[in-house]
């Protein structure tokens, strides 16, 4: 792994421009696939409209492996549970006194009061599971359920800190548009946790990353970025696609 990343070995980067700038639509079957999950998908899920669907596949129905990398675990404590228990109260309380407020306010033939309504509301389908009161029992729950499916990988830190920093200076994906190095170690515990799978003989096809990240150092237009696509396929000679939850779901309960 750390010769890929130095690019000690050839990297398969042409390729995967090309496939990242390739309209073609493709609905390959996932069953077999490495799904990995971030923080915004572990914070979301619980909350989803389709989350029996998505916790039952997650739990008992998906044949490939399940992938939580240990970076997760640690941001999501460190950040995405601060979400829930503290921010989406006053969230949610600002929200709806905010939308008290809109409906009261002028006509409702005004284009600009039925444009923000649309974007309160939109927010609001995006967003309404955080405001739940009960989001961290879900939360507690879901977890418990990926106890005995998903896998727990850490990568070496302290042989991976020079990649870190060459690859922050360089604008190397991911999270290069955010400070320190946590989207960096997300991706690198990812990849070592498969590439310990491949060598104990547990057989993937592709790699789907779910997460709901859209920044430019990820992905663009639900494509991952070329380099992070040409990465996954040096290791583990298989695809790497990025999908948002919705996606997922949708494709769960297809």
């Amino acid at each position: 792994m750390i010769e890929v990343f130095d690019r000690q070995l050839e990297l398969p980067a042409l390729p995967a421009l090309i496939s990242a700038l390739s309209t073609a639509q493709t609905n390959r079957p996932f069953a077999n696939a490495a799904i990995a999950l971030d923080a915004s998908a572990v914070l979301r899920i619980p909350g989803h409209k389709k989350s029996v669907g998505i916790i039952d596949y997650l739990n008992a129905q998906h044949q490939g492996p399940i992938i939580l990398p240990g970076q997760v675990v640690q941001e999501f404590w460190n950040n995405q549970l601060n979400v829930i228990d503290t921010i989406s109260k006053s969230l949610q309380k600002n929200f709806e006194a905010f939308m008290k407020d809109v409906e009261r306010a002028g006509s409702e033939t005004d284009p600009a009061l039925i444009s923000l309504k649309a974007g309160l509301d939109d927010f609001k389908d995006r967003n309404g599971a955080l405001f739940h009161p009960d989001m961290i029992r879900r939360t507690e729950q879901f977890l418990e359920g990926l106890k005995s499916t998903a896998e727990v990988p850490f990568a070496p830190r302290q042989a991976l800190h020079q990649s870190a920093e060459h690859r922050k200076k360089a604008k190397t994906p991911p999270g290069f548009k955010d400070p320190g190095d946590g989207d960096f170690y997300v991706w690198a515990d990812l990849l070592f946790g498969l590439l310990k799978l491949k060598a104990n003989r547990r057989n993937f096809d592709r790699l789907i990353l779910i997460t709901n990240d859209a920044k430019l150092d990820w992905c663009r237009e639900g494509k991952p970025h070329p380099v992070l696509f040409a990465e996954a396929r040096a290791l583990l000679e298989v695809d790497f696609d990025i999908w948002t939850l919705d996606k997922f779901a949708n494709g769960v309960a297809a």
